[in-house]
């Protein structure tokens, strides 16, 4: 992989950990408090990394069923529906469920049609 790729990569994840974790959201002041903030956003974009990494890799039978692997912006959605209080119009976790593996499903079917799209363009061009 080239230098350019991993740097787009690391910018990628980058962003996503402070969208995620909320590196963006520290009100700071100082450096210590600013040092503090970050720490603990990318120690939290990093468990959720690393939950999603072992989930993957538990459940490789996720293709098999028609779905993306998980991500960390559905691991998120799914720890706020099944940790944190919910809000009074908030939906029942039967409903995220079904939501998360409908989701999931049409990801990876547009992910098949796009690969697919990719392949006959590729064929035409050559």
């Amino acid at each position: 992989m080239s230098t350019m790729c991993r740097r787009w990569r690391i910018e990628e994840d980058f962003q996503t950990a402070k969208g995620l974790a909320g590196l963006d959201q520290g009100q700071v002041t100082g450096w210590r408090s600013w040092h503090r903030w970050s720490l603990i956003s990318m120690i939290a974009y990093a468990l959720l990394a690393i939950i999603t990494s072992q989930e993957r890799r538990a459940t490789s039978d996720t293709t098999r069923l028609g779905l993306v692997p998980m991500s960390c912006r559905e691991l998120v959605k799914l720890l706020r529906c099944f940790t944190l209080p919910r809000p009074r119009q908030e939906h029942d976790p039967e409903h995220t469920m079904r939501w998360s593996v409908w989701r999931r499903r049409h990801q990876y079917h547009a992910a098949a049609c796009h690969r697919r799209w990719n392949e006959v363009t590729a064929a035409s061009t050559t």
